[in-house]
């Protein structure tokens, strides 16, 4: 079961002060969450002010300070428009730049976005797997309709709900939906805010993977705010653990592996 730490997104360090922004902040950040647990990370590039980019000079050098500080972990990013303004033709422009050894190990491509077949087509030519970010059931028949849905490596579901019950019913319409177009990468589930451990909860009773960090969510399962991405994804890994071991605490009363 993976768990992966999403470090930052477009959180601000208005919504929590911890948020990691440069290349070292992000090799910090991703050597403490690989620590605690994670098993690949994710992360939102950022320019001089702190804004999201996709500019291939900030987008190399941070992929290339966390590859440094845990080799063997995959590191992703972002391929999210908004940090492009919405025009797809200057994100293909600046994606197609992303080449040489510091390129991300994976991306993710949001179905709600347009232009998402050019761009994973651009993706899979200069090596970068591509995940399929779907946050809602239609985003799920998207994908099905799309010219990459059998050359994912993993299914984001993602739903944008601020209500966890709400979320974690959005995630089984997503669910049904990919079930029922055939889609069989496996797939990875997160929330955002408070939702996100109702989504993590549900989506370890499924056997799904996981991801957790200061991208998704600034507090704890207990609603408290959390110190950090390690802080978060250690919650996670504990309540992965809770979630595999038996409520007799195994057989003969022998504790079960995560």
């Amino acid at each position: 079961m993976l768990v992966k730490a999403c470090l930052n997104g477009g959180t601000t360090r208005a919504k929590h002060p911890s948020v990691p922004q440069t290349p070292d902040e992000l090799a910090a950040d991703a050597l403490a969450a690989c620590q605690a647990g994670a098993g690949a990370v994710h992360i939102h590039p950022r320019d001089a002010p702190g804004a999201e980019t996709l500019e291939p000079d900030a987008v190399l050098a941070a992929v290339a300070a966390v590859r440094a500080v845990v080799p063997g972990v995959p590191v992703g990013v972002t391929t999210g428009i908004w940090a492009v303004g919405g025009d797809p033709a200057r994100r293909i422009e600046l994606v197609a730049r992303w080449t040489g050894p510091d390129r991300p190990d994976f991306a993710s491509v949001n179905l709600s976005e347009p232009g998402t077949d050019e761009l994973a087509d651009l993706l899979r030519g200069l090596g970068i797997p591509v995940e399929a970010g779907v946050w809602s059931a239609a985003d799920a028949d998207r994908l099905a309709a799309s010219s990459f849905a059998d050359r994912v490596i993993r299914v984001l579901i993602e739903p944008p709900d601020e209500d966890g019950a709400s979320a974690v019913a959005t995630a089984a319409e997503a669910e049904a939906a990919l079930d029922r177009h055939g889609i069989g990468a496996p797939r990875l589930h997160h929330g955002y805010g408070l939702a996100t451990w109702d989504v993590i909860r549900a989506a370890l009773a499924l056997g799904r993977d996981i991801r957790v960090g200061l991208e998704d969510t600034t507090v704890l399962p207990d609603g408290s705010r959390a110190t950090g991405n390690a802080d978060l994804v250690a919650a996670a890994v504990r309540m992965a653990s809770s979630a595999d071991r038996p409520p007799d605490g195994g057989v003969d009363g022998a504790s079960s592996p995560v």
